[in-house]
């Protein structure tokens, strides 16, 4: 078969998204493209192998572990919301705060112990913060840029204990061996993290704008007057986010929250080092840095979750609270987990077909490797606000991207680092976007007018990060 139909696959998803601003039927399309070419055009070999394909990317044992993963992790976030520990953390902050300032800094000083999940973190900061601005008379606006940011761009910079890092391994992955770049998909993670300008520059840019007052009084850009359907194309989709609160069934106790977090983060760094000198190496270093990193975040959310199971219990907390909850939050992860199969899926397909050999005969070394990270960069920051999903994008740009990078021998932490950049662009700036249309209900502001405040914001963070991957393209072998 000619190696320029493997590119009919991604292209269909990509339109299929664009068109219809959904990711899931637009994977599905370009899914159903890639099994028809395979079977020659026989419908019914075509629905056959796209069975096959599905079952065997969930067969494979990394990836089993990733899906568990994000269950089970969205489930211990959701848990999290019936322990007392959100309301006993704002009530240890309360007196210190005196001023806006104050109030604007305890969405950061609330960061460390909710950064699980983007969602999480809007629920939890907003129920923490926003009692607060009202007690000192201060901007919402302003409030709800610091939550949007450091829900959007602050979790997608954290390594570790997220529900972004599973299914960023689980892209980055899948498009390594579609390329066949042998290695560790976290150590391309981690190396691509400080590439990841826009994020950066949003979060810092926002925290600036709490210690020194400044508008863009000078920007007024109108948005689309709706009130945008939150799309199925990311982790946002359940019903149990509608209501952008919750009530707490237990008296207000930090603890309920700290001692969860504490042990799963030690048996987390506890299973890299176990998992890693179970391959032979002896130093710390070295076995951290060749962990079976899916199977130990995997474990160590699994254990976390029997032991808060139990220490809720011994509460007093209804063992079908926990258990609506469990079911709930895993079910809040389907839509990424959905996504991620999808994802891999089309990728095998892809490099059955020959996508690699057609990049490689289509661009060669034509394409200069320096303009590579700007360009997915573009490419993924546009995807991303019209589909206002980062997960859905990173799934469609990842396998392009790595390619690309490959072939012309661009950086490949520089060039991820941009995907990752892209696809956070809509996560905080589209209307259609979970983080802008959840920070806006939990703020009582409507969704167009807190997307109109932060965009200034974004577009500044857009320009700076398209200067430095201009910049670090050229500078950066």
């Amino acid at each position: 078969m000619l190696d320029f139909y493997s590119i009919i696959p991604p292209l269909a998803a990509i339109i299929g998204a664009a068109v219809t601003k959904r990711i899931i039927p637009s994977l599905v399309l370009g899914l159903l493209a890639g099994t028809l070419l395979q079977a020659g055009g026989n419908p019914i070999g075509a629905v056959l192998l796209t069975g096959q394909a599905l079952a065997s990317v969930v067969a494979d044992e990394s990836h089993a572990y990733i899906i568990l993963f994000l269950f089970g992790f969205g489930a211990l976030a959701e848990m999290f919301k019936v322990g007392g520990g959100i309301s006993g953390f704002a009530n240890m902050t309360e007196p210190y705060i005196k001023s806006e300032r104050g109030a604007l800094l305890s969405v950061l000083w609330a960061s460390p112990v909710t950064f699980l999940d983007c969602c999480f973190h809007v629920i939890a900061t907003g129920t923490i913060s926003k009692p607060l601005l009202e007690k000192v008379d201060g901007s919402k606006d302003k409030l709800a840029l610091i939550v949007n940011t450091t829900s959007s761009q602050l979790i997608v910079l954290i390594p570790f204990a997220t529900t972004y890092v599973g299914y960023i391994l689980g892209v980055i992955g899948s498009s390594m061996a579609q390329v066949g770049f042998t290695g560790n998909p976290y150590m391309v993670y981690l190396s691509a993290i400080p590439f990841n300008f826009y994020s950066i520059s949003m979060l810092g840019i926002s925290i600036f704008s709490i210690f020194y007052s400044f508008q863009f009084s000078w920007l007024k850009l109108a948005q689309p007057a709706y009130k945008p359907e939150v799309t199925a194309g990311d982790h946002d989709s359940h019903e149990a986010h509608d209501e952008c609160h919750y009530q707490e069934k237990v008296p207000p106790r930090v603890a309920n929250l700290l001692l969860p977090l504490v042990f799963l983060l030690t048996l987390i760094t506890y299973l890299f080092w176990l998992t890693g000198q179970a391959k032979g190496e002896t130093s710390l270093l070295a076995a951290l840095l060749n962990a079976d990193y899916e199977k130990a975040i995997f474990v160590a959310t699994l254990a976390t979750l029997v032991g808060t199971t139990l220490l809720y219990v011994l509460q007093k907390i209804p063992m079908k609270e926990l258990q609506s909850h469990f079911l709930s939050g895993g079910t809040e992860m389907l839509p990424p987990i959905v996504i991620l199969i999808m994802a891999w899926a089309i990728t095998g397909i892809t490099q059955e077909l020959g996508f690699n050999a057609f990049i490689s005969g289509l661009l060669g070394t034509a394409m200069p490797p320096q303009l590579i990270p700007i360009i997915v960069f573009a490419i993924g920051g546009v995807a991303s606000y019209f589909m206002g999903s980062s997960w859905g994008t990173w799934a469609l740009v990842m396998p392009l991207a790595m390619s690309l990078a490959v072939i012309t021998g661009a950086n490949l932490a520089l060039t991820v680092g941009a995907v990752l950049a892209g696809g956070s662009i809509g996560d905080s700036l589209s209307p259609l976007g979970e983080t802008p249309v959840l920070t806006a209900a939990v703020m009582d502001i409507p969704v167009t007018s807190h997307v109109s405040y932060v965009l200034p914001y974004g577009l500044t963070a857009i320009t700076l990060s398209t200067l430095g991957y201009l910049v670090a393209g050229y500078i950066i072998p």
